[in-house]
C-alpha cells in the first residue's frame, strides 16, 4: 500500500484530533445509562445479602471517583471484583475504575480492568462497552490485531454501528482507505436513525483522503 501525502497526513491527524476530542462520549453515556439496567438485574441475579453488598461497594467506588483518588479508586474496584464480581456493580465499577485509570495516565491498570470486563461482564452492555474501550486503548498502542479481534464479533445486538465504526478506525491507523471508507459506511447502515453517533461516523468519512486524490 502506498505511503500519504502530506495534504493526507493531515487529513489523518485532524481525524485523529477529532477522536481523541469526541471518541469516548458516547461511551461514557453508555457507561452511565445501562446502569440502571445492570442495577434491575442485580437485584434478581443475586440474593439481597448480595445485592447489598455490591450496592455497598459500588458505593464507595463512586466516592473515590468524585474524591479522583486513583490509588482508593484501585483499591475499591478490586475489593469489588473479589468480593462480588458476578454482580453487574462490579462490572460497572469496572469500567468506570478503567476510564479514570486511563485518564490519569496508567493504561496498564485501565487495560486490566477491561479486560476482565470483557472476560466476565454478563450484561452485554458492559462487555460490548469494555472491547470498545479496550481496542481503542490497543489502537493507540499500535495493537491493530488485538483491537480487531474485540470488535469483530457482531454478536452484541445494539452495538453493530458502534464495532464496525471502530473496525474503521483500525482500517484507518493500518492506513487502509477502502476499507476505512467500508467500515463507516456499514456503520452508519447499523446505527439506528436520528443516532447522534451517526454525525461522528460521518465526520470521520469526511476526513478520509478520497480515491484518486
Amino acid at each position: 500500500m502506498s505511503r500519504y501525502t502530506l495534504e493526507e497526513e493531515e487529513q489523518l491527524a485532524e481525524l485523529k484530533a477529532f477522536w481523541n476530542k469526541y471518541g469516548n462520549f458516547i461511551l461514557t453515556l453508555l457507561i452511565i445509562g445501562f446502569g440502571a439496567y445492570a442495577a434491575y438485574n442485580g437485584w434478581h441475579w443475586w440474593k439481597a445479602r448480595q445485592a447489598s453488598q455490591a450496592v455497598k461497594g459500588y458505593e464507595s467506588l463512586q466516592n473515590a471517583l468524585a474524591k479522583n483518588d486513583l490509588a482508593l479508586v484501585k483499591k475499591v474496584e478490586q475489593t469489588l471484583v473479589q468480593e462480588n464480581g458476578g454482580s453487574p456493580y462490579a462490572q460497572r465499577g469496572a469500567l468506570l475504575a478503567a476510564k479514570a485509570a486511563y485518564a490519569s495516565g496508567d493504561s496498564a491498570f485501565a487495560k486490566t480492568q477491561l479486560q476482565w470486563a470483557v472476560d466476565h461482564a454478563k450484561l452485554d452492555e458492559y462487555a460490548a462497552t469494555a472491547r470498545l474501550l479496550l481496542s481503542g486503548i490497543l489502537i493507540e498502542e499500535g495493537k491493530l490485531d488485538e483491537a480487531t479481534k474485540l470488535v469483530s464479533d457482531k454478536s452484541y445486538s445494539g452495538f453493530e454501528g458502534l464495532f464496525s465504526d471502530r473496525l474503521g478506525d483500525i482500517a484507518v491507523a493500518r492506513k487502509d482507505n477502502e476499507a476505512a471508507t467500508k467500515a463507516y459506511k456499514k456503520a452508519l447502515e447499523e446505527l439506528k436513525p436520528n443516532n447522534p453517533w451517526s454525525q461522528v461516523v460521518q465526520r470521520k468519512l469526511a476526513a478520509l483522503p478520497k480515491a484518486g486524490e
